[in-house]
């Protein structure tokens, strides 16, 4: 199965699973980052209300509209 030659030898099966896994590791990377930078917003809307450039009502409604 495949190109196979005296010196050289090449199973695409493998090249596919190295694809493959690179891929999902792609991804869970992605949703990791994704779910850390959401968290670090809502942390940076929870300063702004302490310091006071944000009131409770807008914190509300911002909040609101990141969790959906």
């Amino acid at each position: 199965m495949g190109i196979e030659d005296k010196i050289f030898s090449f199973f695409p099966f493998g090249a596919l699973f190295c694809l493959t896994l690179f891929c999902f590791v792609a991804v869970r990377i992605y949703a990791i980052r994704s779910r850390y930078m959401h968290t670090k917003q809502m942390d940076r809307l929870k300063d702004l209300v302490i310091t006071g450039e944000l009131s409770e009502a807008d914190y509300q409604k911002l909040k609101n509209l990141l969790t959906k």
